[in-house]
């Protein structure tokens, strides 16, 4: 799986790369030309140099030809991939053509027809290994120059193929249909707001161990992802591009990097909000012990851009859940796996405006390092002032025993305090399932546990948790414990948890 992930974070790059740079040519070319032609080409040529320098049609990565009425935009980038054969690693990646036909309105109508094929070998050196995608893809869209990326952009592809293999395992992947669709709009200050929706059917992976006999096979009968970034600065980033790549050494970029910086700190805070969706359908994975089933999977993740109000935020959800009967699994375990159950984390208060600041306005190429160390004891106070912590917002995991909820939050710089609240409706089913588990001191914990629940208004019982990560203080609606205030601790068998009368009456 790991070795699978890395390849699809390679096809993700170059796939970004292909696009930047389709943009780039598009972006730049001369307004006036409203029908294809040899003059038009060369304009769009020349404009192309000025941005990104001349070494892209020297060595042959892109060329732009008129045909009919429309200009062909073919990018090769195997001509970047020639110094790594030097290190055992060759590339090999099937050239596409974009067909580009100037509208009246000065936007672009662009297809392409040209088959995604893709394939990576390291030969040499640790971390050998080889891969191969395939993909038979039609694209159509319309790019607009004013504001420098496609208003809409669909793709579809009947089926996908991929291999990867390494000294530890091998795999493959095949896809059924494929659908990706793009659309842009204009945001502000120049900025562009991008959703993205896509389908994959019919996804299967198998994984075949070699130093161990192990295989697994994960089946998937639907994937599903969105996404959308908010203002991101899409005309910043090719000109910075364009910047580094012009840049033919350490030397020349240490001339620029004034303007860079300049560009940079204008750009900021590079996107105002950024957030996805993957959802899978109908999955199951055969393992060693039995199939492991899911008849939903969702991972969503927001992300802003550098701003003085910061957050990373992450959920998951799932439901269907079934393990496999197995003697590996013991019989008690089964009222007590969950079922489904949801997740939602977010990481908040820290200033990534100050942050990003701070260190474009302290970089410098010509120094190593090239950001001082100094600079992080002000990266720290930064950090610290904005008093960072992490949310839990209400999450729940329900088994055929029961369900427990949790919420809650804690600080992480530069006091470690928190609070967080559990509760469940089926306490009593709970501890009877619990107290079945073949778990050394399982009842005396059970018992501890029921001791310190507290009845709320709705009737479940709650555990209300408060803690200092720094002084180790704990308490339990409002009773504090010690180390020694559970069954089994250094200072006894159990404190007097419990005999204050605060359980829920049964």
């Amino acid at each position: 799986m790991h070795a699978y992930r890395m390849k699809r974070r390679n096809l993700a790059s170059l796939a970004m790369l292909k696009g930047t740079l389709l943009a780039a040519t598009l972006l730049t070319a001369p307004a006036f030309a409203q029908n294809a032609s040899a003059d038009g080409a060369k304009q769009l040529q020349d404009s192309l140099t000025k941005t990104f320098g001349p070494a892209l049609f020297e060595k042959g990565i892109l060329s732009i030809t008129a045909q009919g009425s429309a200009y062909a935009v073919k990018l090769d980038l195997n001509p970047a991939f020639e110094h790594a054969k030097k290190n055992g690693v060759t590339v090999s990646i099937d050239p596409l053509t974009y067909m580009a036909t100037p509208n009246a309105d000065g936007t672009y109508a662009v297809t392409s027809e040209s088959p995604f094929n893709y394939s990576f070998a390291k030969t040499e050196g640790e971390d050998q290994a080889s891969a191969k995608f395939s993909a038979s893809c039609k694209s159509s869209g319309t790019f607009d120059p004013k504001i420098a990326i496609f208003s809409n952009y669909e793709t579809s592809c009947p089926s996908a193929s991929m291999t990867v293999n390494s000294p530890e395992n091998d795999v493959s992947v095949s896809t059924g249909a494929i659908s990706s669709k793009i659309t842009g709009a204009a945001g502000s200050a120049g900025g562009v707001t991008i959703s993205t929706a896509g389908t994959v059917a019919d996804f299967v992976e198998t994984i075949t161990g070699k130093d161990k006999p192990l295989s697994i096979k994960v089946t998937a009968k639907q994937a599903t992802s969105d996404g959308s970034v908010e203002n991101f600065q899409v005309g910043a980033a090719i000109e910075l591009i364009g910047i580094a790549a012009k840049a033919g050494n350490k030397d020349e970029l240490a001339a620029q990097q004034n303007e860079i910086k300049q560009k940079l700190l204008a750009a900021l805070p590079l996107w105002n909000n950024l957030a996805g969706k993957a959802t899978l359908s109908g999955v199951n994975v055969e393992t060693p012990i039995g199939p492991v089933a899911l008849d939903s999977f969702e991972e969503s993740v927001g992300l802003t851009g550098a701003v003085k109000q910061a957050s990373y935020g992450i959920g998951i959800k799932y439901s269907g859940l079934k393990l496999p009967e197995n003697p590996a699994i013991p019989s008690w375990a089964g009222p007590l796996i969950p079922a489904q159950g949801n997740i939602d984390v977010k990481f908040e208060g820290v200033d990534l405006d100050a942050l990003a600041r701070l260190a474009i306005q302290n970089f410098d190429v010509t120094k190593e390092p090239p950001i001082p160390d100094e600079v992080t004891a002000q990266a720290l106070q930064i950090v610290m002032g904005g008093q960072p912590r992490v949310t839990l917002s209400p999450s729940t995991f329900s088994a055929p025993a029961g369900a427990l909820s949790a919420e809650g939050s804690m600080n992480v710089f530069p006091n470690k305090k928190g609070t967080v609240t559990i509760s469940t409706s089926d306490l009593d089913k709970l501890s009877d399932a619990l107290g079945k588990a073949q778990i050394p001191n399982m009842p005396m914990l059970v018992a501890f546990a029921k001791g310190l629940a507290k009845s709320g208004a709705d009737g479940k019982a709650t555990w209300a948790i408060d803690f200092d990560g720094d002084t180790k203080a704990v308490s339990i609606n409002g009773q504090v414990l010690n180390p020694g205030s559970a069954p089994g601790g250094e200072e006894g068998e159990g404190g007097d948890a419990g005999q204050d009368g605060n359980a829920p009456q049964q």
